[in-house]
């Protein structure tokens, strides 16, 4: 049954009741209120008119004879003019002392509750059933209006009289039965157009709700469609991890139908060392809404329905924590990829070895051909003293720049673990400038310390913090070429004291600002092919950093540069 139909017998049923209900409780009320207003009406028209032709003594002693004429001739007025029936009128004592009907006039009725209810001051009114006794002479009428006026004179409470008047109710539910009519008129009216509005809003949204789900149907579709021709797996799993979404690119990388495999755990498509952290994992998801890998993209491995292992990159997404979510991983065989990264990862390594093989071999050469040059010439004047000193300080030189490639390249190789002490970086500079010095490496250039007296200590591994002094000193050195001056300082940072700072600074060429991002990478280097590794200020930056500490360069083309090395305190 249709939306609209269903409506339409609802609402109908639901306006038949309602306005017959209302309708009910509108017209016993109509009936009560006129009647009320007719009674209110009637008892202040006899009072008012009693008032004007009587007075408190006219109601002592029963009428008869000419009083009774008398007391007709007034009461008359007040009949003719209020649509009265019959009037009776009582005194205090409870006897009825006048009555359109002579044969009551004297008769007492002591029990008439209504009587006693209007000698205490209350009017009582009420539509009579005509059952009292003393109701004998007006059961000729259907139904009246029976009511006890009070009559009050003066100031005084008491009660003087009680005028008991029936009125015909005929031309009162006359009106009655007339404003009734009207009022279900209306009733019906009413609902009858707040059901046709109702019926067209109903209707309206009815057609839009149909188009909707048109286009909701048509957006499945679409989704459904698009599901299944993309190229990567798509899966959708619910909150109890069973699988309720499977496309065909995961079919073909799993090699398992959709009918297989919805309807159960994802675990199955996952190699068994990862199904306890699956487990946890999902638990945390769904639990207790910790979705950290969610939007995430992360490397995992699956397995194949023919136990085959593959790897695959997984990204998830969901619509949110809730208790129905649905979790969605879009899921990427990279076989192909790893194949590709492994051949170029190979590449990458053989191109490294032959750069590293190239520049220390050209280095080696340039140190092995002065070292033999020196060599040969020391031979042939053997009892040249001044030669032989001039060819010891050239061995030591060239020694020591070995030993510095030798160093490099082992830390290259196979970064040692930092072996941390207590270092005092006075003495570690000195150390190192002072054996650069004998070696002859630094012997053209003026030395300046500005060494700090109460520098403190630090923590960090000597000779890893040695080869970086060397290092940065042989480059000055190499900068500076034949003169120049090599300023070394220490001190407390003034930026941060938790660090002390060593400073190399020479008056060397500089670099150019456009190179100098690239001074900290590896096999890069500023010096001309054959005269240096690339290697020496890389190893520098891995130290540092391994002793959790900084490194800062401030250099200036054909001014200088300076290295700011910065170690924490113990």
């Amino acid at each position: 049954m249709s939306l609209v139909k269903r409506f339409v017998i609802i609402c109908f049923s639901a306006s038949i009741f309602f306005s017959v209900v209302l309708g009910l409780l509108i017209t016993s009320s109509l009936e009560q209120n006129m009647i009320r207003r007719s009674e209110e009406l009637t008892a202040t028209f006899i009072i008012r008119e009693v008032n004007r032709y009587f007075t408190t003594y006219d109601f002592n002693t029963p009428k008869i004879d000419q009083d009774y004429e008398d007391f007709q001739k007034r009461t008359n007025r007040i009949i003719h003019s209020a649509d009265i029936e019959r009037v009776k009128i009582w005194d205090k004592r409870k006897k009825i002392i006048w009555s359109d009907e002579k044969q009551l006039i004297g008769q007492v009725f002591l029990d008439n509750l209504d009587l006693n209810r209007a000698l205490t001051g209350e009017t009582v009114s009420k539509i009579s059933d005509l059952k009292k006794k003393e109701h004998q002479l007006e059961r000729k009428f259907n139904k009246l209006l029976e009511l006890y006026v009070p009559i009050s004179f003066g100031l005084s409470q008491d009660v003087d009289a009680v005028f008991e008047i029936y009125r015909n109710l005929d031309p009162l539910f006359r009106d009655i039965f007339k404003q009734k009519w009207s009022t279900w008129i209306i009733l019906i009216l009413g609902f009858g157009v707040l059901f046709l509005t109702l019926l067209g809003i109903v209707v309206n949204a009815s057609r839009r709700i149909e188009s909707q789900n048109k286009e909701i149907k048509m957006s499945e579709k679409r989704y459904r469609s698009l599901v299944q021709s993309a190229k990567d797996g798509i899966i959708s799993i619910d909150k109890s991890g069973k699988v309720i979404l499977f496309n065909e690119a995961a079919e073909h990388m799993f090699r398992y139908t959709s009918g297989e495999v919805i309807g159960h755990s994802l675990e199955m498509l996952m190699p068994e060392r990862f199904r306890e952290k699956y487990q946890v994992a999902s638990s945390r998801l769904f639990k207790k809404g910790n979705a950290t890998v969610i939007g995430k993209t992360i490397e995992l491995e699956g397995l194949r329905k023919d136990g085959g292992i593959f790897p695959l990159e997984l990204s998830l997404s969901t619509p949110g924590i809730t208790d129905n979510v649905i979790v969605t991983a879009i899921i990427r065989d990279i076989t192909e990829r790893k194949v590709m990264q492994e051949h170029l990862l190979k590449s990458e390594m053989h191109k490294c070895i032959s750069t590293i093989a190239g520049s220390i071999g050209h280095e080696i050469n340039n140190l092995a051909c002065s070292l033999i040059g020196y060599a040969e010439l020391l031979q042939q004047e053997l009892q040249n003293e001044e030669l032989a000193l001039e060819c010891a300080e050239v061995f030591s030189t060239q020694s020591q720049r070995l030993k510095l490639h030798a160093d490099n390249l082992l830390e290259l190789s196979k970064p040692r673990k930092v072996e941390r002490k207590a270092i005092n970086v006075n003495q570690l500079l000195n150390k190192i400038t002072k054996l650069l010095l004998s070696s002859g490496l630094l012997k053209l250039y003026k030395i300046i310390k500005r060494f700090s007296d109460d520098v403190p200590t630090v923590l960090g591994d000597e000779n890893l913090l040695e080869q970086v002094i060397s290092n940065l000193e042989i480059n000055s050195a190499h900068a500076m070429g034949t003169q120049g001056v090599l300023t070394l300082s220490t001190g407390v940072s003034k930026n941060d004291s938790n660090y002390v700072e060593m400073t190399i600074k020479d008056t060397g060429h500089g670099i150019a600002e456009d190179k100098r991002h690239q001074i900290f990478l590896p096999f890069y280097t500023t010096k001309e092919k054959g005269k240096g590794t690339g290697l020496g200020m890389y190893i520098v930056k891995e130290i540092i950093d391994q002793h959790k500490g900084y490194i800062q360069l401030d250099s200036k083309v054909g001014i200088g540069t300076t290295i700011t090395i910065g170690l924490p305190l113990i």
